[in-house]
């Protein structure tokens, strides 16, 4: 008789294996055999866990929440315009279209936030698009790498969708 605990977490494992070839992809059937048992060992020498092929609370805490990483990792950008994965990231000196929409994301964060400058729209990504983007990026808790990544991205259009 098929588990639906085990079968969360054999789905769980499934996502992650599909983003992580350290992790052995195992398919779901709610019975926790001999493949989800390697599957678990495999995720957890991966992650510095103790090797036992039991999940207990850290394995599945730690499972719950790479599984929630790569659910986001394989998701596609926030649709404010036409954007897919390819299109990221905008990172400075590119000149396209889509930096026109960055500088509309920023712009409305600019209006909200008294320490960001508003830019001038335009195709370009310039040095203060990039000042931009790390200040957002240092709000969201986020890497001031200054390229816009999926998260970045993500962020923004949600912060600007919300704030229309």
């Amino acid at each position: 008789m098929a588990d639906d605990a085990v079968f969360e977490l054999q789905s769980y494992l499934r996502n992650i294996g599909r983003l992580d070839s350290d992790v052995s992809r195992v398919v779901p059937d709610g019975v926790f055999g001999s493949e989800t048992t390697e599957a678990v060992r495999s995720f957890q020498s991966k992650h510095g866990i103790t090797e036992t092929g039991t999940v207990d609370f850290e394995t599945w805490e730690m499972i719950k929440r790479k599984n929630s990483e790569a659910l986001f990792e394989a998701s596609e950008p926030v649709q404010l315009v036409k954007i897919t994965n390819g299109d990221l990231p905008l990172v400075r000196d590119t000149d396209s279209s889509l930096v026109y929409t960055l500088h509309l994301m920023l712009n409305r964060v600019a209006k909200n936030y008294i320490n960001f400058t508003p830019l001038p729209v335009q195709s370009f990504f310039d040095e203060s698009t990039e000042r931009e983007v790390r200040r957002w990026q240092r709000v969201i808790s986020h890497e001031e790498s200054g390229r816009v990544d999926k998260l970045t991205w993500n962020t923004l259009a949600e912060f600007y969708l919300l704030s229309l």
